[in-house]
């Protein structure tokens, strides 16, 4: 009997023991532990060792309330599901406040790089207070116009934002003038438009700077030219641009917040106080022009072959009505089906001859519907190399063409 006791007492005490160490390292406790610390003295890297500890135990304790709280909605038992709620509510409280917030913040941006940028992405990565923003200020304001916009960009500190620039805005020019950058006073630029920035560690704002000029931008051939402080009434030349390659038509320079179309034009008289052209191409790529079924290389005589492409438009305006043609001067091929209608082409967007929609994605050639159809007699010889023009053609008149050939097998 006696024995018995002992062996109960020691039990009892292990699970003593067992509670007194749980309750020491549950959620709670660190917490209580976490939000005793002087945030004014303790280092850094204690405080953040700290609060990760704390963070840790909150991650394994929600995950047991969350299954609690399904096993006890599945039983119907409210009572055990109210309680593993609240657990997990009292758990979302646990963290830095927002006077902790802000104590820590003082002290991390008085740190030297690296350790600020380390510990300010703790502190946004654990702090719901800190969450710091870069306000964009676009207002402007004239004697017949008065224009206010803000955007605000909330990202981690440190992290790259890449400012706007005037290719990007839908401003009326003509009244704003040109976005030449962006200043942390409203009378200066201190980055330039484009330019990639670090995300600051506290709220920032940075002011659109607007000049009278004109700017000419394309993408396609890396143009960005500005012509700055033209007054109202001033003529400026017009760049020429020369086409990367066959595949590009210039269709003129356009600035889409007045609607003017720069066509054939060698100059431009300055309407108001800025105007912005983008460059405008029509584009066709053929990607592909190939046989169904059999390679292009081993085509079989006396079979109708059919033969099918893929295009995709890399310009700045979309093509409409496109029609392609296939035509040889092979006096051993009879074209069956040599013209072939296309549905519109979007811009940045891929399209085969019997694709139901455009992709943004290069689609596999398929399926013989609208496809082009030809025959190659039975007397072409063997190895026979078979030329072809395929041309393409929009409801502006304007053609692509492409070169291909095939060999009899």
């Amino acid at each position: 009997m006696k024995r018995k006791s002992t062996i109960f007492l020691i039990s009892l005490l292990f699970c003593l023991s067992g509670s007194l160490l749980f309750a020491s390292t549950n959620a709670g406790k660190l917490y209580t532990t976490a939000k005793g610390l002087d945030l004014n003295v303790v280092s850094i890297d204690s405080i953040v060792q700290s609060y990760d500890k704390l963070n840790e135990r909150i991650a394994k304790e929600a995950k047991q309330a969350q299954q609690d709280m399904n096993k006890a909605a599945a039983k119907g038992q409210a009572d055990t599901y109210y309680a593993a709620y609240q657990r997990l509510a009292t758990l979302g409280s646990y963290g830095l406040d927002q006077e902790g917030t802000k104590t820590l913040l003082a002290r991390i941006v008085a740190e030297d790089e690296p350790a600020r940028k380390t510990h300010a992405t703790w502190l946004y990565k654990n702090s719901r207070y800190y969450k710091p923003t870069l306000a964009l200020d676009f207002s402007a304001s004239g004697d017949t116009y008065n224009y206010s916009f803000q955007q605000q960009v909330s990202v981690a500190p440190g992290s790259d934002v890449t400012l706007p620039d005037s290719s990007q805005l839908a401003v009326d020019s003509a009244k704003l003038g040109i976005l030449t950058g962006w200043g942390l006073t409203k009378d200066a630029v201190t980055y330039k438009g484009g330019q990639t920035i670090q995300m600051p560690y506290t709220d920032q704002s940075l002011y659109a700077i607007w000049t009278s000029g004109v700017k000419f931008f394309d993408p396609v051939t890396k143009t960005d030219i500005l012509k700055s402080d033209v007054k109202e009434g001033s003529a400026v030349d017009v760049p020429t641009l020369k086409a990367p390659d066959d595949s590009y038509l210039f269709a003129g320079w356009y600035d889409p917040t007045t609607g003017t179309l720069l066509k054939d034009e060698k100059s431009y008289t300055l309407k108001g106080k800025g105007a912005s052209f983008q460059a405008l191409w029509r584009e066709l790529s053929i990607e592909a022009v190939q046989p169904l079924y059999y390679a292009g290389d081993k085509l079989l005589t006396q079979t109708q072959i059919h033969v099918g492409f893929s295009l995709k438009n890399s310009g700045s305006i979309s093509l409409q009505g496109l029609q392609a043609t296939l035509k040889t001067d092979s006096s051993y091929v009879t074209i069956n089906d040599d013209s072939l209608f296309i549905r519109s082409l979007p811009v940045g967007s891929y399209v085969t001859n019997n694709g139901r929609y455009a992709t943004n994605k290069v689609s596999t050639i398929q399926g013989e519907d609208n496809t082009f159809s030809f025959v190659i007699s039975q007397d072409a010889p063997s190895g026979t190399v078979i030329p072809f023009t395929v041309t393409f053609s929009d409801n502006k008149g304007n053609t692509w063409s492409s070169n291909i050939s095939f060999t009899v097998k």
